[in-house]
């Protein structure tokens, strides 16, 4: 397939991480393949850089024109020495608002560079779950701190009780702030400019290249902003039906089945 693709932002988790939240050797190879064309490969996740540092090591993309979007948008960092080079983040009094939102079943967690933080005396198993697949353990919040910061927030709890949190505050915070729900039992809260495609639209500006000479591969709610802005955009098969029906390739094959891999290999590759 012919195309000018300059940059492939990639999702990680249900995208190029497998189930056991892995990389496979294949997808490992055919990226670094990619990366010695000369094309810029951005991991675009969730995740704060401290819960996917040893992804990077995999891929071999720590050289110093090597860049991520980390905390859905909240931040880019430059990979080899994890500087920022935007940054759209909360702040503590909007820490504050959310807290005096939520009711006694659900839960705060900040997440930040290399931090996550919850002052709640006994931690809720969704966000107990966050921190053992980022490898991150969970660390109290010094709420005097006023200048703390505050890249995003979550707020966990059962799905139903989420539910109606949404419906009830969603429509008001969207004034401020940038929501996303991946799952039923998180809630994400971010800066009004923090989403994949803002900061997609703003390391292309930095590296002064077209958004149109983009690809996006992701499988979720929170990937669909980049999906929707980029030039080419593609999900593995167990993308969810909403991204499917948005993006222009759907690979045949899963996350678990290396899917990113036979996306790459169709655009760049095959003759």
């Amino acid at each position: 397939m012919n195309n000018n693709i300059k940059l492939v932002a990639i999702d990680l988790d249900g995208t190029l991480l497998n189930s056991d939240k892995k990389v496979s050797r294949k997808n490992i190879e055919t990226i670094r393949k990619l990366r010695d064309k000369g094309i810029y490969i951005t991991i675009a996740t969730g995740r704060p850089v401290g819960g996917f540092s040893w992804i990077l090591d995999d891929l071999s993309l720590v050289s110093h024109d090597d860049y991520s979007i980390t905390n859905t948008g909240s931040l880019i960092i430059k990979n080899m020495d994890k500087s920022d080079i935007s940054k759209e983040v909360l702040s503590m009094d909007d820490y504050f608002k959310l807290k005096n939102m939520i009711n006694d079943k659900m839960q705060i967690g900040i997440y930040n560079k290399y931090n996550l933080y919850s002052n709640s005396e006994k931690i809720n198993e969704h966000f107990a779950f966050e921190s053992k697949i980022l490898k991150m353990p969970i660390e109290k919040f010094d709420e005097s701190n006023k200048n703390q910061s505050v890249d995003r927030i979550s707020i966990t709890g059962d799905g139903e009780v989420l539910d109606i949190f949404e419906k009830n505050y969603n429509k008001k915070l969207l004034e401020t702030y940038q929501t996303v729900r991946n799952v039923p039992e998180v809630f994400e809260v971010l800066n009004k400019k923090a989403d994949k495609g803002q900061a997609l639209q703003r390391l292309c500006s930095y590296l002064n290249i077209d958004i149109k000479n983009t690809l996006t591969i992701g499988d979720s709610n929170n990937d669909k902003t980049m999906l929707s802005i980029s030039g080419l955009s593609a999900t593995c098969q167990n993308g969810r039906e909403s991204v499917k029906e948005m993006v222009d390739i759907v690979s045949p094959y899963s996350n678990d089945q290396d899917g990113v891999s036979n996306i790459l290999e169709k655009i760049f590759f095959d003759k």
